[in-house]
């Protein structure tokens, strides 16, 4: 009798605890503004953790026309769903290809931290849009940039050096940094510049000839 009730106590919490996933995911793409049928609706509350990715590849490809309505529903499952994010971009992009690079934006903004693993999973579901997925990915992600291309190029080898190009234009290295260098650099030198012109000027008065040339102007 004990095992019966500790067993319908276990069946009982696993079952609230993936009605609130499922409800935050639902949640979620609802207060984005994400208009979903009764079905789409119903599909997402009943899925398990094995099935939301295909529940919101769906969604997105009844929206495939969309962009924006794309990448909000794949922003919104992932952030709701963050441990999902490769397996929702990989049914995202091979449900609406043309959507590969916003589906891949979305998914690392949402969860930028897996940004190589979200690269990977879009470029093994669309390889032909290796190096455009790759430039999402880091633009989305600046941070990550390197691995991004790592996992792109592991992903689609023979694309390689348009994936590092594309990367490399997307999220360019310490740009910002360079420019501050350049206006330091610059400030420095015209610093250098004044305290130079101040130092002749004083010379001469410490020698006394200063005060001679006052004197030869006077007169």
């Amino acid at each position: 009798m004990r095992k019966t009730l500790t067993a319908l106590s276990l069946a009982a919490a696993l079952a609230s605890g993936h009605v609130m996933a499922d409800d935050a995911t639902l949640k979620a793409m609802q207060d984005a503004g994400v208009e979903l049928t009764q079905e789409q609706a119903d599909a997402i509350a009943a899925a398990d953790q094995n099935q939301i990715a295909a529940a919101v590849a769906a969604v997105v490809k009844s929206l495939a026309g969309d962009a924006a309505a794309v990448q909000k529903v794949v922003a919104a499952a992932v952030a709701a769903a963050p441990a999902q994010a490769a397996s929702i971009t990989s049914a995202s992009v091979a449900a609406a290809p043309a959507q590969a690079a916003n589906i891949t934006t979305a998914s690392v903004a949402a969860a930028p931290a897996q940004a190589a693993a979200i690269t990977s999973a879009a470029v093994a579901a669309a390889p032909a849009q290796a190096a455009t997925i790759a430039a999402a990915a880091a633009k989305a992600a600046p941070a990550e940039a390197s691995k991004v291309a790592a996992a792109a190029s592991a992903a689609a080898p023979e694309q390689a050096a348009a994936i590092e190009s594309s990367v490399k234009a997307a999220a360019p290295a310490d740009s910002g940094a360079d420019s501050n260098s350049d206006s330091n650099a610059d400030a420095g030198a015209d610093a250098g510049g004044e305290t130079s012109t101040v130092n002749t000027g004083s010379t001469p008065s410490g020698n006394g000839s200063g005060s001679s040339g006052s004197d030869a102007s006077d007169n």
